[in-house]
């Protein structure tokens, strides 16, 4: 019961700040299949986003969550068994703006197989 009222607590706590943000969550899911999607609510100076992956011109996975407000816009770009890959983030500003996709359950190891399916395509 403690638990539920410091929860309680902190949500209006946050409302009355207006910080705390609540997001969909999608775990990693590849090739832009639907996931199952949880709410989140983002710490101080994070904001929604969608946050893609693509290798080789191809969309390969996406996850739905809070990022820090400073990767908003930028690109991270790294490697995984050889093969180059760019993320991006795109951010918003409002409760549940990152929404989009039906829910279905997503994969849990989804970056490295589908990176490593691109690499058997390739």
């Amino acid at each position: 019961m403690g638990k539920i009222l410091i929860l309680c607590t902190l949500v209006f706590a946050c409302v009355g700040v207006g910080w705390c943000v609540q997001c969909l969550r999608c775990p990693f899911t590849v090739f832009d299949i639907p996931c199952h999607t949880t709410t989140i609510t983002c710490h101080e100076g994070q904001v929604c986003a969608t946050v893609r992956g693509r290798a080789a011109g191809h969309k390969l996975i996406k996850k739905r969550s809070c990022v820090d407000q400073e990767k908003c816009g930028h690109n991270e770009t790294a490697s995984f068994i050889g093969i180059s890959y760019t993320t991006t983030y795109e951010c918003c500003k409002g409760d549940f703006c990152n929404s989009a996709s039906p829910a279905l359950p997503g994969a849990l190891f989804a970056l490295p197989l589908a990176l490593a399916s691109l690499a058997l395509l390739l």
